[in-house]
């Protein structure tokens, strides 16, 4: 199964642009599965706009017209979800026209420059979806930061993990993040695709280093500080 990276740089509040990139990159891509950011839709973080329903709508509209692009094709995109008068920081993952599950990030962040208990609500399912007889764990960046969500998915019968994020630099985040990965890898013994955003937004700058985590290590990775794609076979 050839998997796709596709490390892109979202523009907040750009909707229309973001999801005419991501249905091109979907539509030229030779991969089983296109992998896109955390809140590749909407841009991250799109802070108060998300408290405004319209916005809300757009993103969804903008979803449905990625979701009819994927014929023959399969794709996890981030987005924003709104169910039962609740905001989820969400990844949908869509094969051949169809949204076949769709996660809600579990661990919100709440310190530095995020401020997602604001905007969203926690989900609570360690997210499991079946792609090409493989079974693959499906989390939102901060999910990952901590043991429990991969745990879960690896008693689900977890083959593969994919971590959708948009993380800030900072100095030393680039080794925080492989250590981290080394961590997850450490206790489950499961391969992870870490798909980060990159470019820039109001001063926040993302590094991407998006990347393919096997045998507690690096196997392979994108570009730093650039908008790159890396296709991976995983078997």
């Amino acid at each position: 199964m050839k998997i796709a990276l596709a490390q892109i740089n979202p523009i907040v509040g750009d909707i229309d642009g973001n999801s005419k990139k991501i249905i091109s990159i979907i539509s030229r891509t030779k991969a089983d599965i296109v992998v896109f950011p955390e809140l590749s839709i909407t841009g991250y973080s799109p802070q108060d706009l998300l408290l405004r329903n319209d916005f809300i709508e757009q993103n969804i509209k903008a979803l449905k017209k990625i979701v009819r692009s994927t014929k023959n094709k399969a794709a996890i995109v981030g987005f924003v979800e709104k169910a039962y008068g609740n905001r989820y920081n969400s990844a949908a993952a869509i094969k051949n026209g169809q949204i076949i599950e769709i996660h809600h990030k579990i661990c919100l962040p709440n310190y530095t420059i995020f401020d997602e208990k604001r905007w969203f609500n926690e989900g609570n399912n360690a997210t499991i979806s079946e792609f090409y007889g493989k079974k693959i764990g499906i989390s939102i960046c901060e999910d990952i930061w901590f043991p429990e969500t991969t745990k879960k998915q690896k008693d689900k019968g977890a083959d593969l993990i994919i971590n959708i994020s948009a993380s800030p630099y900072r100095k030393g985040k680039i080794e925080a993040v492989e250590n981290i990965l080394k961590q997850r890898w450490e206790e489950n013994k499961i391969p992870i695709i870490y798909v980060n955003q990159a470019g820039a937004q109001d001063g926040i700058v993302y590094c991407g280093h998006s990347m393919y985590f096997k045998y507690g290590k690096v196997a392979k990775k994108c570009r730093d500080f650039e908008e790159d794609m890396l296709i991976v076979e995983v078997k």
